[in-house]
């Protein structure tokens, strides 16, 4: 696909396409689908219900603020979906005992239950996923994940505290 351009504009059009963010975000959308299908029908859980818990299965117990940081979520909307897996039984607020003015989430019995299934899936679809790859192009491109994720959580700082230019 080619995008016209002025005679005035000096620099060549750059497809779309070619931007790293917009092929993540689309892959990231395809397999935030497909995910979606598979915990609805296996588990009868939402992906945002999934994030929670896998979460919830590394760090609990948490605060909700400490959970949102972690899966890198607005407050609020993270704050219903505790809401809808605590009214299912398999996550559970308490006062932290070392501050009264903190509520602390974590897994019940059941939660460890679903996260124990939940986990068994999840591996089933990243085995998949990276079939094709031999194990130095899965390490490969595990280390670039991780840097991409590192940079994109960097210029998510610069952009919130307003700071961001193209030289940085």
């Amino acid at each position: 696909m080619t995008v016209a351009r002025s005679a005035s504009d000096p620099q060549p059009a750059t497809p779309v396409d070619a931007f790293v963010a917009r092929r993540v975000l689309i892959l990231s959308n395809v397999l935030r689908r497909a995910a979606a299908l598979r915990y609805r029908r296996l588990l009868d859980i939402s992906v945002g219900e999934w994030g929670a818990l896998a979460e919830l299965g590394l760090r609990a117990p948490c605060t909700l603020n400490e959970l949102a940081r972690g899966l890198a979520l607005d407050k609020t909307r993270l704050s219903r979906t505790v809401s809808a897996l605590e009214r299912r039984g398999v996550v559970q607020r308490r006062v932290n005992p070392r501050d009264n003015r903190e509520t602390l989430i974590s897994l019940t019995k059941s939660g460890v239950r679903a996260y124990g299934r939940m986990i068994a899936a999840a591996r089933a679809t990243n085995d998949a996923l990276l079939a094709p790859f031999s194990a130095d192009e899965r390490a490969q491109l595990e280390a670039l994940v991780d840097r991409l994720a590192l940079r994109a959580r960097e210029i998510l700082a610069h952009e919130q505290e307003g700071m961001l230019d193209s030289g940085r």
